[in-house]
Order: structure tokens, then C-alpha cells, then sequence
């Protein structure tokens, strides 16, 4: 559960950009679909112009329950841990940064992070969630898998603008995609 919970929270800040741009992706499909010419025709029958658009729709939706989950989690366990979390993996801030911030040793800031990813991770199941539910809620979203796997092998992924930019291409590809 711990590399869930840090996916989560590194994600966080994210979200509300892909999240637009789910929109944005929406909206031009939506307004292009009738658009009809050369191989996009088999594209553009409203059958799959709405199936297209209405899995963008639960994928947004996903996404916006899953920043809900985290202002949950933040919200569900003690403050002080929440903001060790926030600094590490939303703000960015390595061990050492932490460690200054609270003043602290870097050994502490190991130790409190690791307390605070357990906190959140009994809080996580505390609201309903196991590893199982959560992979079953967003198994369309592989990107948070390779971001989750990747997680397991080191502590913190930056997560760049190259980076979201190959997400919300995804996104683009699937409003295009034939069921």
C-alpha cells in the first residue's frame, strides 16, 4: 500500500492539469466528431464518438475521485505527518530539505516518512481501500501502475512536463480509439 500512497500523493498536484485536459481533449472530439474524411470516417459513427466520450468521461471522473481520496487521506491522519508527506511527495522535498525544515536529522525525516506513509495507508483502508480496490478502480489508468511499480524501486519519481504531456497523450489516443 505504501507505493500507492505515494503514487497518490505524487500525482497529486497533477491532477487538476490532466484533469483539464481531459476536457479540453473532450471538448475537441466532441465538437470534431462530425467531422468525416478519409480514414476517420469509421471513427466518427455516433456510436463510437459516445462510447469514446463516455470513457473519457469515467476516466475524469476517476481521476477526480482520486484527489478527493487524498484530501481524505490528508484530512484522516495526524498533521504533522500529513505535511511531511505533502513536502515529500507533492512539494518535492528530499530528506534533507526535510530534514532542516522540522529540524531534524535526515535519519528522522527516513523515519517519519516511513510513519507517515504507514498513517496513510491505515487510513487509506480506512476509508474502504485495499491494493485490490484500488487497482480494480483505475486498471485503465497504466500510467499510475508504471508510476506505483516504479515507486516500489526508489522513493520519489519527478514527475515533468514530458512526463504529463505523454499522459494526457493517452488520453488524446483513446478519444480516437475504435471499440
Amino acid at each position: 500500500m505504501k507505493s500507492w500512497i505515494k503514487t497518490i500523493f505524487m500525482i497529486y498536484r497533477h491532477l487538476p492539469r490532466i484533469i483539464d485536459s481531459i476536457d479540453k481533449v473532450f471538448q475537441a472530439r466532441a465538437l470534431n466528431g462530425g467531422v468525416m474524411s478519409g480514414s476517420a470516417i469509421s471513427y466518427n459513427n455516433v456510436y463510437n464518438l459516445s462510447e469514446n466520450l463516455l470513457k473519457l468521461t469515467e476516466r475524469k471522473n476517476a481521476l477526480i475521485n482520486l484527489k478527493v481520496l487524498t484530501d481524505s487521506i490528508i484530512k484522516g491522519i495526524d498533521k504533522k505527518l500529513a505535511k511531511i508527506l505533502i513536502l515529500r511527495y507533492i512539494d518535492g522535498f528530499n530528506f534533507k530539505m526535510l530534514a532542516e525544515h522540522f529540524n531534524i536529522s535526515e535519519r528522522t525525516a527516513y523515519r517519519r516518512i516511513d510513519e507517515a506513509l504507514t498513517m496513510a495507508s491505515m487510513a487509506l483502508e480506512g476509508l474502504g481501500y485495499d491494493k485490490e480496490k484500488i487497482e480494480k478502480e483505475y486498471k485503465e489508468e497504466a500510467w499510475l501502475f508504471d508510476i506505483s511499480n516504479e515507486s516500489d524501486a526508489t522513493d520519489y519519481i519527478k514527475i515533468d512536463s514530458s512526463y504529463l504531456n505523454s499522459i494526457i497523450r493517452t488520453y488524446k489516443k483513446l478519444s480516437y480509439s475504435a471499440n
